[in-house]
């Protein structure tokens, strides 16, 4: 017979730690880890690299686990890598004993790089579309054009660039940035 070790994230967003640890006791783990949540996966990940060959873990839900699909594909890598295997309670599909669990994880993975494929050229025409209707992409500027002219006028007559960066609000930095940027009158 198969161990099965059950993972209770103590901290998951979405279960609460004694719920998580009744579902895991009822589907028949013989014992119960309690780790920790953390977007990425980590600490499951220190998790597997303890367990022996053969084990069969289970979690409540994968996002007790894991935030994202990327880092669900790393994790069932490391799972399988380290020969064991990975099922989760609250989604049958995600069974990685089973030759249909690891396709249909493999087909979400695919699905997901397409909607982020399609989401980037959303973006991306959306930006194209504003910037030729003259809408200017990033931060508002901190200085108007009459402060930019002051700002070399300044800086021309032997102002310091500390005093130029206070009587404006401004950082020094940024004032030395525009003055390389200004044109060089000569």
């Amino acid at each position: 017979m198969v161990m099965m070790i059950g993972y209770v994230s103590a901290d998951c967003p979405f279960v609460s730690r004694d719920e998580q640890k009744r579902i895991l006791e009822e589907t028949g783990c013989n014992v119960i880890f309690y780790g920790t949540f953390s977007k990425d996966g980590t600490f499951f990940l220190q998790f597997v690299a303890r367990q022996k060959p053969g084990i069969r873990i289970a979690v409540v839900q994968m996002d007790c686990i894991v935030s994202s699909w990327r880092h669900l594909r790393d994790i069932i890598l490391q799972v399988q890598n380290k020969g064991c295997t990975l099922v989760s309670v609250k989604e049958p599909w995600i069974n990685t004993s089973a030759g249909r669990g690891t396709l249909m994880l493999e087909m979400l993975g695919g699905l997901e790089e397409l909607e982020k494929r399609f989401i980037r050229q959303r973006m991306s025409t959306g930006r194209h579309r504003a910037m030729s209707a003259g809408c200017r992409m990033g931060r508002p500027t901190k200085l108007t054009s009459q402060q930019f002219e002051a700002v070399a006028q300044a800086r021309a007559k032997g102002h310091t660039l500390r005093e130029i960066a206070e009587e404006h609000n401004v950082s020094i930095s940024m004032i030395s940035r525009l003055l390389k940027k200004m044109p060089r009158k000569s």
